[in-house]
């Protein structure tokens, strides 16, 4: 992938410094700043909701998640967040539809499998239960990865996933970050409802875009200009 495709406004202020530009200073601006924070995951985990609903879940999904990873890279930067999803959403919704739309052809090849893991007994079993949680484990990788290369690149459906397809190969450190941020979602989920439903997918969406953009830029710089 090429660094020219990088969107010109990727602003990258650290948490101490957005503090040190905080109304209130010390550590009174930095706890309004970890309300604020926090606050905007909830909206943004709303968002995506919302987004998905708009487009019938099948249509929304992708184009929810592409424009959420948009408002979360800015976080407490983006001064209207709200503005800014809806214009992310509307402006990729078909061309986010074209590239999400094979999540959707492997979430049911995956189900198939699972009720075919089920039926299974013996080594057949053992062999499709191995292969199940391996392109599970693959799949979620990709997932995480897509919102930020689909954002971040102008580039073709079969390029775009040629690359994506590759994505847990290219930084095993970061595929295991992000595995653990999953695994953290997952646990919240199960454990924790309430917590899961104010900021699971924004937090999701924040975690692994923070890991991925970061792999993102070092592959970019690798790259010969």
């Amino acid at each position: 992938m090429s660094q020219e495709h990088r969107p010109a406004d990727d602003p990258r202020a650290t948490a101490s410094e957005r503090v040190a530009d905080a109304e209130v200073p010390g550590w009174a601006g930095g706890v309004m700043y970890v309300l604020r924070w926090v606050t905007l995951l909830v909206e943004v985990n709303v968002m995506v909701l919302l987004g998905t609903l708009a487009g019938g879940v099948l249509l929304g999904a992708g184009p929810a998640l592409r424009a959420g990873s948009a408002v979360v890279a800015r976080m407490t930067d983006e001064p209207t967040p709200w503005r800014t999803f809806w214009r992310v959403w509307r402006a990729g919704f078909w061309r986010g539809n074209a590239l999400f739309a094979p999540f959707w052809v492997v979430g049911v090849l995956l189900w198939f499998d699972g009720v075919a893991v089920t039926l299974m007994t013996g080594p057949v079993r053992a062999v499709l239960l191995g292969g199940l949680v391996l392109a599970l484990v693959w799949t979620t990788v990709v997932l995480t990865y897509w919102p930020r290369v689909v954002l971040r690149y102008e580039r073709g459906f079969g390029e775009t996933w040629r690359f994506l397809l590759l994505t847990p190969l290219l930084g095993p450190a970061t595929t295991a970050a992000v595995l653990v941020v999953v695994l953290v979602v997952w646990i919240a989920w199960t454990f924790l409802p309430l917590a899961a439903v104010l900021l699971g997918a924004s937090f999701g969406l924040w975690a692994t875009g923070r890991l991925v953009g970061d792999r993102l830029d070092r592959l970019d710089a690798d790259q010969p200009r």
